[in-house]
């Protein structure tokens, strides 16, 4: 029997088809950096499939000074509970009186900042107000500005095409059964690979790093889509969610220093 490959897309998903249909809601919770600062993001990354969404064209921003952050500028636990209560309310109110839709938010440095879209600006300040009142909160400041393009959701809250790479690849590792007791050993993974030029290609395969691999898949001429030579490698892997670090992020970066690009990987079911 032939191997058969289960195709994991890791760059998109297409959980409904048109904007005007029920948003399957995606909320995903990942950790990135800046200066070697924590950042604590939670988005719904459903919303990356649609947006902009024109209906809901301003973005309205509230900042909030943590009260007693740690090391880290994180919130503590108690101070924890009292941000997840504060937000319940304000997915409530903001819905509820604006029609605004919750976007995410992210913590960092002390600060936590919530990012809904909305038809308009009439209320949120009310709204806003109302969710705050009686909660043991520090200094805040909030704001609302159009921002058709959504551009706010992208660049603050969307993950990078790495974070992406990594969320997705925890999500086909939880469907192999990792972190529920299943120990892999020997899965013959496929890497998927796309080059600018043979010269990058060739430089990459040669890198020490990719001692090992099989060449599954290494056309002379590029894709015919995207002008692209595509490049296939197989080994067999023992996957875990410390192996995304030190395999998946390895050949992504690796890609990246030579030309290319890292598109994806696939369990193969014989």
């Amino acid at each position: 029997m032939l191997n058969k490959p289960i195709l994991f897309l890791l760059l998109g998903f297409a959980p409904f088809i048109g904007h005007t249909q029920k948003i399957i809601h995606d909320w995903e919770n990942y950790v990135t950096s800046v200066g070697g600062k924590p950042i604590s993001v939670n988005v719904d990354l459903a919303l990356g499939q649609v947006a902009p969404i024109k209906e809901n064209p301003f973005v309205v921003i509230l900042r909030i000074k943590l009260r007693a952050p740690n090391t880290n500028g994180l919130p503590g636990i108690d101070e924890m509970k009292e941000l997840d209560k504060l937000e319940a309310r304000l997915v409530e109110l903001l819905a509820r009186q604006v029609g605004a839709m919750f976007a995410g938010r992210f913590t960092q440095r002390g600060i936590r900042e919530f990012y809904f879209y909305s038809p308009d600006t009439l209320g949120y300040q009310k709204a806003i107000n109302q969710s705050l009142f009686s909660l043991n909160e520090g200094e805040w400041l909030c704001q609302a500005k159009r921002d058709e393009k959504w551009e706010n959701y992208f660049t603050v809250l969307y993950p990078s095409t790495l974070d992406l790479l990594k969320i997705e690849s925890r999500k086909k590792l939880e469907l192999m059964g990792v972190g529920e007791g299943t120990v892999l050993r020997n899965v013959e993974v496929e890497h998927y690979f796309e080059f600018e030029n043979v010269d990058n290609r060739r430089k990459f395969l040669s890198a020490p790093e990719n001692t090992g691999f099989k060449i599954v898949e290494m056309p002379a001429l590029p894709d015919k889509s995207k002008g692209k030579f595509v490049l296939v490698l197989r080994r067999k892997e023992d996957p875990d969610f410390s192996w995304i670090e030190r395999r998946i992020v390895s050949l992504f970066n690796l890609a990246q220093k030579n030309g290319g690009s890292y598109k994806g990987w696939s369990e193969i079911v014989k």
